[in-house]
């Protein structure tokens, strides 16, 4: 889910009931300057604020537990099944030859799934590394 701050928000945060909130890909973008009559000259300019996404964990954190809950929340379920299908015919031929623009489709379209997936892993683990989660 994605989340906007005022302020920079920490990778990790307790909410209080045993869960936690995990953040990633936090980037600081400019706020949309809003024209109201009744703005100075800075508030017309914008404002800076924080995206992320952010996902809610229970404890006990583990590296795996925030990395079933990224991909779970990033991924519809049955995602990457209906890829690797459509990938497993596009190599058969079912969309014509392999090298025809449907079956290229179909491969690129897995491939870059595995690549998002791989960077939203090394992601985790880079944090979790960094935040003591084993």
């Amino acid at each position: 889910m994605q989340a906007f701050y005022d302020n920079k928000p920490s990778k990790l945060e307790a909410i209080g009931n045993g869960s936690f909130a995990y953040r990633y890909n936090i980037q600081e973008v400019e706020k949309p300057a809003q024209s109201d009559n009744t703005e100075t000259t800075e508030q017309a300019q914008g404002q800076t604020q924080w995206v992320c996404e952010e996902v809610i964990v229970w404890s006990p954190l583990s590296s795996n537990k925030i990395t079933e809950k990224v991909l779970t929340e990033k991924f519809e379920n049955n995602f990457e099944q209906k890829l690797v299908n459509e990938y497993n015919a596009a190599q058969l031929g079912l969309y014509g030859a392999k090298t025809g623009e449907e079956a290229k489709k179909r491969i690129q379209a897995y491939t870059d799934f595995l690549t998002e997936r791989a960077a939203l892993k090394t992601q985790v683990d880079t944090d979790c590394a960094e935040l003591g989660i084993k």
